[in-house]
């Protein structure tokens, strides 16, 4: 099962937001969003931030649009 993470690292002072999969013992895979191009990432590189793993917060998203979560349609999402 592969484990992704919504993530952002920064390189030479600017904050790029996408994906990082976890590597077997080797650190991450960050890969920026809209790009195929994929940067290892030691998982020591304190300039990787991990958010939520993306089937977690995919699935909580869609049930909350579903139920007309007030958090969700405050924020204009889903309108």
């Amino acid at each position: 099962m592969r484990i992704v993470h919504y993530a952002s690292y920064e390189r030479n002072g600017q904050e790029e937001y996408g994906t990082a999969e976890l590597l077997n013992g080797s650190g991450w895979l960050f890969r920026k969003d809209g790009e195929r191009k994929a940067t290892v990432v030691s998982y020591k590189d304190v300039n990787l931030m991990l958010y939520g793993r993306c089937d977690l917060a995919d699935a909580q998203w869609a049930a909350d649009t579903s139920h007309g979560d007030l958090a969700v349609l405050g924020c204009g999402v889903g309108r």
